[in-house]
This record gives C-alpha cells, structure tokens and sequence, in this order.
C-alpha cells in the first residue's frame, strides 16, 4: 500500500461575509479538490444537522464545496482528502457545537452544504445525516456502493440518468423522518436494503430495469407507498401473517400464499421486494 497522499484545497473564500434574507451576518467557505491519477472515489459525509445538496460536479474535479452557515464557526466544518493507491478517499463532518435549531428558522437555510461530486470515477458514498434536510440527486454520478442514514431528518433522492456502473449494494436507513426515493431503477443496484421506524417513506422504481434486481423493504410504525412502473416485471413477496395494512394494486396476480407477481412474464429481467411491516401500512402502486 503506497503512502497517503495529501491533496491541497483550494480555499477560494474561507470568511466571505454575506447578508442573508434575514438580516443576519453568514460565513461562506468554497472548497474545490482537483482530481489527479485517481481510479475511484470513496466519500463519507457525517452531518449532524443542516441542509445538505448533493449533485453532479466536472469531470476534473474530484469534488466542489459550497458551506454557508449564519454565525463564524470554523470548527464545526471539517473536510479532509487523501489518496490511497488509486483510491481518494473524502471525508466532511458537519458537528454541533452548543444550539441545533434556532426555533425561527424551519428551513435551516442558515447552515447550508452543497457537495459537487465528479462524474469520471466510480463512487462508493456513505452519508449519515442527524437532522435536517437531503436533496441528493445522483444523476450523472457513478454510483458503486451507497449508504444512506437519517435520523429525525427530510431526505429526497432522485436519478434520472441512467447510473453507467452496476451499484452493487444500496442500503438506506430512516428513523423518525420522511424518505422519498425517485426513479430507483435508474441506479442499477443488484441488492437494495430500506429500514424505516416512524415516518412516511415513498419508494419509486421508476427509470430502466437492466438487470435482475432484489430489494427487501422493512418498515416498523411508519407508512409506505410502492411504486412500479408498467413496463418493469416484478415480484412482491410479503407475510400475510403480519398486522399491518397491506394494499397491493390489482395488477398484481396472488400466485399463492405471500406471493403477488405482474403479468408481464415475456420480460427478461425482474424486479423482486421482500416486504416486511410491522404495525405500519404498505401500499404497493403501478404507475
């Protein structure tokens, strides 16, 4: 294993003071990472609280950062990269210091990320997100591995670009919050894994289907809504012994016990959930 490799940041402005619309004094800091010899990225991000937006960066640049938050603080931002082999490896942390939330502002707009992730490497991204909110879209982004934890947190994930890599594994976990996933089928996971507690979760596997998918979807107290596209052939498979509400769209055939299936059998690839629910409620919808 070749010796870590420090990368320098561009630190274009690292105490810019702006005005916000509510009058009150912010820090920005804008952080570029240029790409070198690197074959794949690995990314973690920790946030505590705040809003966080992931999207497509340039192809030169492994990342872009863009951090605004109203009052100087410049421990709770941390970000560090180092190349190991072929392999960069980015790490941001977003830490509370004394207060969470200011009760006057629901949008947390006042601490703010927005991470611009290269699209010329294979990325392997793990976020854990406290409080706040995600709007992650990975569209353009080649997505190999993703894990995905939020706690009392809004996350909404999208792909409307076909992902050009296989992801391997999808895991997203989400506690007392509201999830909603856009056009799943767009990342070309094999295996995907849900865990939700309390909340309201929307699943979407919409987008190309271009490969045999299995996904297995958990949910304790919460409600949950299913969608499958038309064109995609899919299997579903739930406990009917269990004591939650289980609604299940009349294009779905009962084979037989636990076991619904789509008429589209010409189909050579197909899509299988494995539905487990405690006390929540389950909906499965074609659209």
């Amino acid at each position: 294993m070749k010796k870590h490799e420090f990368t320098t940041f561009w630190l274009v402005s690292s105490s810019l003071l702006v005005f916000l619309t509510t009058g009150a004094l912010a820090q920005s800091q804008h952080r570029e990472i240029t790409r070198g010899k690197e074959r794949e990225l690995s990314v973690f991000m920790d946030i505590a609280f705040g809003s966080i937006v992931l999207e497509r960066g340039e192809k030169g640049k492994i990342a872009v950062l863009d951090y605004e938050e109203e009052k100087e603080d410049e421990h709770k931002f941390q970000v560090s990269y180092d190349v190991d082999g072929d392999c960069g490896r980015l790490r941001i942390k977003l830490k509370k210091t004394k207060s969470l939330w200011r009760d006057n502002n629901d949008d947390n707009n006042y601490r703010r990320l927005t991470v611009k992730l290269t699209d010329a490497l294979p990325v392997s991204l793990e976020l854990e997100l406290g409080a706040g909110k995600g709007d992650l879209d990975l569209s353009g982004i080649q997505i190999r591995d993703l894990r995905i934890s939020s706690g009392a947190s809004s996350v909404e994930l999208r792909c409307d670009e076909p992902n050009s890599i296989t992801a391997e594994m999808i895991q997203i976990e989400s506690g007392v919050s509201k999830f909603t996933a856009t056009n799943l089928c767009n990342t070309n996971f094999r295996k995907l894994r849900f865990s939700g507690g309390v909340g309201a979760y929307k699943l979407d596997f919409g987008g190309r289907l271009r490969q045999d998918a299995n996904a297995k979807v958990e949910v304790g107290l919460g409600s949950i809504v299913v969608y499958i596209p038309k064109e995609v052939a899919a299997k579903i498979l739930y406990d009917d012994s269990w004591f939650s509400s289980f609604d299940v769209d009349r294009d779905f055939r009962k084979r037989r016990s636990g076991v619904y299936e789509t008429t589209e059998d010409e189909s050579d690839k197909k899509l299988t959930i494995e539905i487990e629910s405690g006390l929540g409620s389950v909906r499965v919808r074609r659209k």
